[in-house]
């Protein structure tokens, strides 16, 4: 049996993201791998334990220097990982991305797939849910539990008024939230086991996709544009002897200054 976990790689959520043109400029920002993703790395690797003789395969679209990210995945203890790198897809929408997905997944035939529930960047979270329907095959998305028995599952997800529960058939693709475990930390053993496990980079081409279908350049959804928000102004001490005068100079700023009551 194989598990499919898809990762993906994003800007530090401790970096200040500058802007080049109205657009965010990454090009000096620590990369690392999408949180999110990494709850699914673990419950692919406690699935794979359970279940026995499992492969867990990763694959990330990314480029070149993603590898290093990618092998940092590797020393969670997933066994392989595909990198689809090609400058075409920079740009490409989550649609695009889904296509280019299930390209490099579908020939794997993996019993099901696993992602995070959104990514921390642009916070989307299509993808997974677009590649299911091109593969043509359920999803659970959010899932706080996963139980998996010969061909079949059962998925938890936390709704507004309590636990909803899904069962379905294999194979299915679930995205995984917070609660559904916590995320180990690579071992030393792990690391240095990563340098030597398969990473396989694969082009657009490699996939028999179409760059200009798939491309940046024919994105349907594109960011414009991006501001900072704007600086809040300095807060103000209300002035006044006893706490009546304060409440009094207080009531008339918000009644006549700002106007909220």
């Amino acid at each position: 049996m194989r598990i499919v976990v898809i990762v993906k790689e994003v800007a530090d959520t401790e970096a200040v993201i500058s802007l080049k043109d109205g657009l965010p400029d990454l090009s000096a920002t620590a990369m690392v791998n999408n949180p999110y993703d990494e709850y699914a790395v673990e419950e692919a690797l406690q699935q794979a334990d359970k279940l026995g003789d499992c492969t867990v395969t990763a694959v990330m679209v990314g480029r070149e220097k993603s590898k290093e990210n990618l092998r940092k995945i590797l020393a969670m203890g997933v066994g392989e990982a595909v990198l689809i790198d090609d400058e075409a897809l920079a740009g490409a929408d989550p649609l695009q991305i889904a296509q280019v997905l299930k390209a490099a997944i579908e020939p794997l035939e993996p019993a099901f797939v696993l992602a995070g529930r959104q990514g921390v960047d642009y916070d989307w979270g299509l993808a997974p849910l677009a590649l299911a329907e091109l593969l043509g095959w359920g999803h659970v998305g959010l899932i706080a539990k996963l139980e998996i028995t010969g061909s079949a599952f059962k998925a938890e997800t936390e709704g507004d008024d309590g636990l909803l529960t899904f069962e379905g058939s294999l194979p299915a693709v679930f995205t995984a939230d917070k609660s559904l475990n916590e995320p180990r930390y690579p071992s030393l053993k792990g690391i240095m086991q990563a340098k030597k496990k398969p990473l396989e980079t694969k082009t657009l081409a490699d996939l028999g996709l179409d760059a200009a279908a798939v491309g940046g350049a024919a994105a349907g959804l594109k960011l414009i544009n991006c501001n900072y928000p704007p600086r809040k102004e300095a807060g103000r001490v209300i002035a006044g002897e006893t706490a009546a005068e304060k409440a009094a100079a207080l009531v008339k700023a918000l009644r006549e200054e700002a106007k909220v009551i």
